[in-house]
């Protein structure tokens, strides 16, 4: 258990404030999950009737190529399922945005289709947030099934963004968490278009409750989750909320500076004591050479940001919706999100 020192009079407050019947909104982002879906739908809707829970279920599919939307439509009527279809796939921040802007509910319970994130844990996490915390959040206990590439470039990532950073972003946290309703208005306030969702969760403050879980297998498929995914949400974390990449070359280039500035007084002193007589052409090789990489690199870095400003100053929706069919069945016009 992984607390934000949060003082037990503060809790207090929170916890006469919450409502005494409220309506908990479950975000499930889909992809690729028909044979997870329905079980997944089913397994909330008793866990959550049983501790009585008024619920809505929320599948946002994004943009799924195999049957999972008609999975979901068979069961909106039985459920209190509402159905969100993006107009393609944007990929699993967005959905989660999607899912965010559409809950109507007082708490929001954002969790993973394919059984991964226990869904047994849920009325557990709903019970701390009674308590007064507005987010309860999962951490994972152990990356026992991951490669060690995987695992290693995961510690890279949480050590070049919490370096400096006055914000930490905890490590080895994950998606499945609740969330209370002031936090939801604050992440629909985020207008950013290049989306980093455990920044953002860390961002807003307010009171958090971090709970270690057991990551279970996929129920069934294969995850859509690969490395070039992974290295693409790194670069969206590392350059949406942290300037350490940028600080880093500043601080490589000082001291390629400082070494070359000596190399040339030593230059200077040896031509002056004993003279010069090679020609010096490996020395000229090595140094344009490793100086144009470092430029090239550091040129490089400096476009990520660049290229995230550019996306940005576009304005572009973040998603596009085809359509979204409520628990009775009727469907809502296209809109998008600005």
């Amino acid at each position: 258990m992984k607390e934000n020192h949060v003082p037990p009079y503060l809790l207090g407050l929170h916890a006469a404030e919450r409502p005494a019947d409220p309506l908990v909104s479950c975000i499930i982002p889909a992809y690729n999950e028909a044979d997870n879906i329905v079980p997944q739908l089913q397994t909330l809707h008793r866990l959550l009737e049983e501790h009585g829970y008024r619920h809505e279920l929320i599948v946002v599919d994004d943009g799924s190529r195999d049957a999972t939307v008609e999975k979901v439509l068979n069961e909106t009527s039985p459920l209190p399922v509402t159905l969100i279809q993006l107009s393609r796939n944007f990929g699993k921040e967005i959905a989660l945005t999607a899912g965010v802007n559409q809950a109507r509910g007082d708490v929001a319970v954002l969790i993973d289709g394919d059984f991964q994130h226990p869904p047994e844990l849920v009325p557990e996490f709903l019970a701390h947030w009674r308590q007064g915390y507005d987010m309860v959040y999962s951490v994972r206990s152990s990356r026992d099934g991951e490669s060690l590439t995987k695992r290693c470039f995961t510690r890279l990532f949480y050590a070049l963004l919490n370096t400096g950073s006055r914000l930490k972003i905890p490590e080895n946290t994950q998606d499945f968490r609740v969330l209370d309703r002031n936090i939801l208005d604050a992440l629909r306030a985020m207008p950013e278009r290049d989306r980093f969702m455990k920044g953002l969760y860390n961002w807003v403050g307010f009171t958090r409750l971090g709970l270690e879980t057991h990551t279970n297998a996929r129920r069934a498929g294969c995850s859509s989750f690969n490395f070039k995914r992974l290295l693409d949400l790194g670069l969206t974390g590392l350059t949406s909320f942290s300037t350490m990449p940028l600080r880093i070359w500043t601080v490589i280039g000082s001291g390629i500076s400082l070494l070359a500035i000596g190399y040339a007084f030593y230059e200077a002193f040896r031509t002056l004591v004993y003279g010069n007589p090679l020609p010096g052409w490996p020395t000229l090789a090595v140094a344009v050479t490793f100086l144009g990489g470092i430029q090239l690199l550091s040129i490089g870095i400096l476009g990520e940001y660049v290229g995230r400003i550019f996306d940005e100053v576009k304005q572009r929706p973040n998603y596009l919706v085809s359509r979204i069919i409520s628990p009775t069945g009727t469907e809502s016009a296209v809109h998008h999100d600005t």
